[in-house]
């Protein structure tokens, strides 16, 4: 069974923007980073209270990334892959403790992505150039980010320039398939008051379906991005910012018929998306820690589908639109060993649909226009509040408790109890226990996925019912030395009125088939994890992990479907030797439950990478990504390899004026 839709209810929020600026000091290459996504307040994330993983940009560029889930797609603990999630058109969403889609949220500075595939938010969709870092939160954490944060959170940061004066960064790279990606940002900083430029494009050809066909099972893609931000200080106390974006992205999809009498004929099926972000944040520093922030934002997500025959008017279109306003206020109070949060956070949805259509009758084209989706209105209300409470240097406690109000659904409670025992130096132990809920989407309520090209259609419900779930995790880090570290974790999560398609009862009209959200009722997690990373010298780098993992739909007495039960990654660094750098990075995923009759291949990856710095802050660099060149086998049902196979690379990247290190 594959668990269906996109996130949306969340909260926002992170810290003062005097303690954001303290963050953006921290040097990437110290494994030690702050994070603030697990508790709202910073912490370093080997001693944090709730685990946080993090990935910074540099580490993201040595993986080959371009975007977000080229940089998580290697990352223990998480499932990153287009191929899992083809039948949507194939966005790259990310799986967390066996929870996918809308059930783990993605976040923006603290604000939930809006504009999803299908209920998939897509990653491959967020560049990575002006990001500072991404901070991974794993378990039910709605006690702080309300809806779809069932299995975790990612949260992808970007932070204000550090230096005075201009600066920038710059990175084009060329690939294989005429792929190319040209990113940069600028910005000028004088005093507490600075701005910043950010651009991205990026583009690729796509994957041909069948040799002898135009057919494509990966389109052309094309997206690029186009950001502003600035912020200064009203006073010694009081910072204001403001952020605006732009996204587009298009997709260019192709596939063939054969019509009696017709013959063989072309179809287009292009895709585009524009999403614009804005948001403003004032930010109160209240003294000794204290701190009170202000978050009003506003999305608007245009989608428009189309499937056309080549040289005729003959096809159809779809329109959707998607918008969010919300408010967010959030106080946090340091009183010693205590330091309190609270927030509340008010927020409005739109969401509409309409088809455009033209067909061929037998007195000529008739064109017609609907109303798809009836516009649809959700609102919800959340108060919040965390105590984190540390007795000595040994024991942190951390209850909080969130309530969401909904327009629709009524109220829902959720709360979380997390402990850190840390007895020596080198021991760190973590456990927490939450309720993780998931209101449905305007989009499951009323939603129209039409892929009647391929042959069904994925229709919205009305008579849904929240999601509801119980989760339990634990882990113990070792710090053996200076130089080896070693961590062990465990999961389980208990899962009701689990939402997603209903395939065994499809109904068809003509050829067809369309089928519907429902309510499965339960479901069940659970999963271990262990690793290890060590230096094995000042210049070289180790990371090794296992992760298990075992799912259940207690209906159907079966797991879940596209869930690999066994992943293992291991990464290899050498720092620079003589202006050299090097990178290897492997992952094996095994064979995982689709169907009752259908496995999917496990497979591994291997990517390599190398880079010389030609001068200070500036290097040119070449690698292979998928070197085993593994992808899906055409037409193989259930095959969830990654549908693009070997990718090669080459490109330089280059900072101004050599800012300080990350």
């Amino acid at each position: 069974m594959r668990t269906e839709t996109a996130a949306m209810l969340c909260l926002a929020g992170l810290t003062s923007a005097r303690n954001a600026r303290a963050q953006v000091q921290v040097k990437a290459r110290d494994p030690d980073t702050v994070v603030v996504t697990g508790t709202r307040t910073p912490e370093q994330s080997q001693r944090s209270t709730i685990k946080t993983d993090v990935v910074t940009r540099d580490e993201a560029e040595r993986r080959g990334a371009t975007n977000v889930a080229e940089a998580l797609q290697s990352q223990p603990g998480v499932q990153v892959n287009p191929g899992a999630y083809g039948y949507l058109g194939g966005p790259s969403a990310i799986q967390i403790q066996g929870f996918d889609l809308q059930r783990v949220l993605i976040l923006e500075d603290g604000e939930p992505v809006v504009g999803d595939v299908g209920g998939a938010i897509d990653l491959s969709s967020l560049p990575i150039g002006d990001i500072r870092r991404i901070e991974i939160v794993t378990g039910p954490t709605s006690a702080l980010y309300g809806s779809s944060a069932i299995g975790g959170v990612v949260n992808i940061l970007t932070s204000p320039p550090i230096k005075e004066g201009a600066s920038g960064r710059a990175r084009v790279e060329g690939r294989n398939r005429f792929g190319l990606l040209a990113q940069g940002n600028g910005s000028y900083r004088r005093g507490d008051t600075w701005a910043g430029v950010d651009v991205n494009f990026m583009r690729q050809d796509g994957v041909g379906r069948l040799a002898k066909l135009p057919d494509l099972q990966v389109p052309d893609t094309s997206r690029s991005m186009v950001g502003v931000r600035a912020g200064t200080s009203l006073s010694d106390k009081i910072d204001v910012r403001v952020r605006a974006r732009w996204f587009r992205d298009r997709s260019d999809g192709l596939t063939s018929k054969v019509a009696p009498g017709v013959g063989n004929y072309i179809i287009d099926t292009p895709t585009e998306t524009n999403r614009f972000t804005l948001h403003f944040i004032e930010s109160i520093d209240l003294g000794k820690g204290s701190s009170l922030r202000f978050t009003l934002g506003r999305q608007w997500s245009d989608s428009t589908t189309a499937t056309t025959q080549r040289d005729s008017a003959v096809g159809e279109k779809r329109d959707r639109e998607h918008r969010m306003q919300s408010f967010e206020t959030v106080g946090t109070i340091a009183n010693g060993k205590r330091t309190w949060v609270a927030g509340v956070r008010a927020q409005v949805e739109d969401f509409s649909q309409s088809l455009e259509k033209t067909e061929s009758t037998s007195t000529g084209l008739a064109s017609s226009q609907i109303e798809e989706v009836v516009p649809r209105r959700f609102g919800s209300v959340a108060p919040y509040a965390q105590l984190q409470w540390k007795f000595g240097d040994k024991l942190t406690v951390l209850p909080g408790l969130r309530g969401e109000f909904y327009s629709l659904y009524g109220a829902a409670a959720t709360p979380r109890l997390a402990a850190a025992v840390r007895p020596t130096k080198k021991w760190n132990i973590r456990a927490s226990f939450g309720r993780g809920f998931r209101a449905p989407s305007a989009k499951e309520l009323g939603y129209t996925f039409d892929h009647s090209i391929y042959g069904y259609r994925i229709l919205g419900a009305d008579n849904l019912r929240p999601e509801t779930s119980w989760g339990a995790n634990a882990d113990v880090t070792f710090q053996a030395s200076s130089k080896v570290r070693l961590r062990a974790g465990t999961f389980m999560n208990w899962v009701h009125d689990l939402i997603d398609i209903d395939i065994a009862n499809g109904t068809s009209e003509g050829t067809v088939a369309d089928y519907r959200y429902r309510n499965f009722g339960r479901a069940r997690t659970f999963g271990a994890q262990a690793d290890i990373t060590a230096d094995f010298h000042k210049n070289l780098h180790g990371e090794l992990a296992y992760d298990y993992l075992w799912t259940r739909d207690d209906v159907g007495d079966q797991p879940l479907s596209g869930r690999p039960p066994h992943t293992i990654t291991a990464s290899l660094r050498a720092t620079p030797i003589d202006k050299f750098e090097a990178y290897a990075r492997f992952r094996l995923v095994a064979d995982a439950y689709v169907t009752t009759d259908t496995r999917t291949p496990g497979y591994s990856t291997l990517d390599l990478r190398v880079g010389r710095e030609l001068w200070k802050k500036s290097q040119a660099y070449g690698g292979i990504t998928n070197l085993f060149d593994v992808h899906q086998t055409q037409g193989r049902v259930g095959d969830l390899r990654p549908p693009l196979g070997r990718i090669f690379y080459v490109g330089i990247r280059s900072e101004f004026p050599w800012e300080e290190d990350e």
